[in-house]
């Protein structure tokens, strides 16, 4: 992926993906709130745009870095993205105080719809019911890898009942570093390390209803200033939604979560999360 926000390098590492489809991640910290919404529906469903998500993010920084809504659109073409850019792309800057945009090629639509029926069938047979007011026990050893203090704290204070959506943006090690790692065992990739994690907490989601909706590989950052936390080599986009917030919670509380927290700890170089909900009641 390149790091950098220049928008030629970022049309050449596009061009050499030579992905079928496109997605623009937008962060967005909104000045004027009218000419957004005028933004939003004038831009809906030009050039082909699939606009998939809006999401509210948590009011909190992360690494600095405050926003107030994501927004996910896909393109069939690397042409109509560019094209969708050049038309709407100043306006957006110009509502905006905060404005970065993160290009990926999505995984296949297949990929969320299987693992949607997965989550059904686990549900029906090894279904959780989260109820009342999670503990708030769990705090990160590794803020790096993990949402910080303030991140939970806010987290924590959000409706409970809502349906949340979690933003991961994923940034591996070469090698897995396992503190006790046996010298004679054998060696894996952090991203090998990450998919044990994921088996274990992916279990722990799908028998609550929450999955992921959406993800794919980040090619190139482009907008907003020089020192964006997101202006950094990324391995991997991933969008989860939980049907409750206390899901989430519940979930970081378990025993069985905390089992997995140690592959999560050593596949990991960084991460850059942020926590969000629809911006209306109505899902």
């Amino acid at each position: 992926m390149s790091n950098s926000i220049d928008k030629e390098l970022c049309r050449k590492a596009l061009e050499e993906a030579d992905a079928r489809k496109l997605a623009f991640i937008y962060h967005l910290k909104i000045r004027d709130s009218n000419a957004y919404e005028k933004w939003l529906n004038e831009s809906k469903n030009s050039f082909n745009v699939k606009r998939l998500f809006r999401v509210k993010a948590d009011p909190v920084a992360r690494e600095g870095m405050l926003i107030d809504e994501i927004v996910i659109d896909e393109f069939p073409s690397i042409q109509g993205a560019s094209d969708f850019m050049s038309a709407f792309d100043d306006t957006l800057k110009q509502v905006c105080s905060e404005y970065t945009v993160l290009a990926i090629v999505p995984e296949p639509s297949v990929t969320f719809y299987l693992v949607k029926g997965i989550s059904w069938f686990v549900q029906l047979f090894k279904g959780v019911t989260d109820k009342g007011t999670p503990t708030a026990n769990w705090k990160a050893e590794n803020v790096a890898v993990w949402p910080d203090e303030n991140q939970m704290k806010v987290a924590r204070a959000q409706d409970l009942d809502e349906p949340l959506f979690v933003y991961n943006l994923n940034k591996y090690k070469p090698v897995a570093d396992y503190k006790d790692f046996d010298e004679g065992a054998k060696k894996i990739s952090g991203k090998d390390a990450y998919n044990r994690y994921s088996k274990i907490a992916g279990f722990e989601l799908l028998r609550r209803g929450a999955y992921p909706v959406y993800g794919g590989k980040p090619l190139c950052l482009f907008g907003s200033r020089e020192d964006c936390m997101l202006a950094d080599r990324w391995d991997h986009f991933i969008f989860v939604r939980y049907p409750q917030r206390r899901n989430l919670l519940a979930i970081i509380e378990s025993n069985e979560f905390y089992q997995g927290e140690v592959h999560r700890d050593a596949g990991l170089e960084r991460v850059a999360i942020f926590m969000a909900k629809n911006p209306n009641k109505a899902n």
